[in-house]
């Protein structure tokens, strides 16, 4: 039976360490691991952790053809 579970995890002296509470659910399964590089376009990374501005409030249809 295949599992899957997606965490982010630090890498320490080439080692991936496995948060605790995810231990007990890989036991002594395979472990496959897709590692996902850092986007370095801006607008991958807002995309990902959009900023927040003070005021802002979202445009109906109406408000932008104006």
């Amino acid at each position: 039976m295949n599992t899957r579970i997606q965490f982010t995890a630090k890498v320490e002296q080439g080692k991936i360490i496995i948060p605790d509470e995810y231990i007990s659910m890989i036991g002594d399964d395979l472990i496959e691991v897709i590692i996902k590089p850092k986007s370095s376009r801006l607008m991958d990374r807002l995309a990902e952790n959009p900023l927040t501005a003070v005021g802002w409030r979202d445009l109906s249809r109406d408000d932008i053809h104006e």
